[in-house]
């Protein structure tokens, strides 16, 4: 009798960092000829929603009565948290494979329904209306990726000035948006995860800061600028994209830009030394100069 192993895969928070995972199950499932359960146990199943290599997703807020059914266990909870000098695939593949050579194919997948695909032509073709790029301005629980809203208004009026597009600004309807140019456009709140990425797919630009929204342009060919602060870029970014696709990243004029991986693990947050903790002077520290530079390197 074949033996057809059932396998979890644990990652709670954060999306972004649920969406990293996505390598390590397709090496998973390349490992056994796609003759495998596998699994994912999460706070976030809209990054495995469609993925045809996952049997089911399961919410880890249920009772975990189930867990003892799984022939095979990968916890990827606090992994890069423990291992903050490596990129967190790297970390993620220390605890699935061992090293992340053993990880074939490092770009992350995100899938997409017919109906999410028509959906989101529906909004380029009826609200949006031109070409266009995509901008995620957050605002979440780490205060240095929290840009002041008056430093992301003189992004996007640098974006008004330099280039012709359309702005689409994306996120949860809690973060920054701005209506004083009719070139942009708000979608706070309007787009599921799949709707998210088709829309990003189809945009001339990526520009956002650290966070899920990057990691969701990441499973896409359009060029990438972001920005980052206490994590750096190195750690952060897409691997293996397509050839040719641009990532562009943007660190702040101060020394100890990615501080982060200098903190005694697990690192699950990060109280900056340097001053207020709610207010770390990296955030405030991008160069204007700088990101006009990038825009143009992009955009032309």
């Amino acid at each position: 009798m074949s033996f057809k192993p059932k396998i979890a895969v644990i990652r709670q928070l954060a999306l972004g960092d649920v969406i990293l995972t996505t390598p390590i199950v397709k090496q998973i499932y390349a490992d056994y000829s796609g003759v495998c359960d596998i699994d994912v146990i999460t706070l976030k199943p809209e990054a495995y929603k469609y993925n045809p290599m996952v049997s089911q997703v399961r919410l880890a807020s249920e009772p975990m009565n189930f867990i003892g059914t799984y022939d095979k266990i990968i916890n990827l909870d606090l992994a890069y948290e423990k291992y903050p000098k490596v990129h967190i695939l790297e970390a993620y593949a220390l605890y699935s494979h061992g090293s992340l050579e053993r990880i074939h194919d490092k770009k992350i997948d995100l899938y997409s329904s017919p109906e999410d695909h028509a959906s989101a032509l529906k909004l380029i073709n009826e609200q949006i209306q031109g070409e266009y790029l995509v901008i995620h301005m957050r605002r979440d629980t780490w205060p240095s990726r929290n840009l002041k809203p008056e430093v992301w208004k003189s992004i996007i009026d640098q974006i008004l000035m330099q280039t012709t597009l359309k702005i689409v600004q994306v996120g949860s309807e809690s973060e920054i948006a701005f209506d004083h140019d009719p070139r942009i456009i708000n979608l706070l709140g309007a787009l599921n995860l799949a709707e998210l990425r088709e829309i990003i797919a189809s945009s001339k630009l990526f520009f956002g800061i650290d966070s899920g929204t990057l990691h969701v342009a990441s499973s896409t060919n359009t060029p990438i600028i972001c920005l980052f602060t206490s994590a750096h870029h190195s750690l952060r970014m897409p691997l293996e994209r397509s050839p040719g696709a641009v990532f562009l990243p943007i660190a702040p004029r101060i020394g100890c830009y990615g501080c982060q991986s200098s903190f005694a693990p697990p690192i699950t947050g990060v109280v900056c030394p340097m001053g207020d903790p709610f207010s770390p002077p990296c955030r405030d520290l991008f160069d204007l100069d700088d990101i006009s530079k990038t825009i143009r390197a992009v955009l032309g």
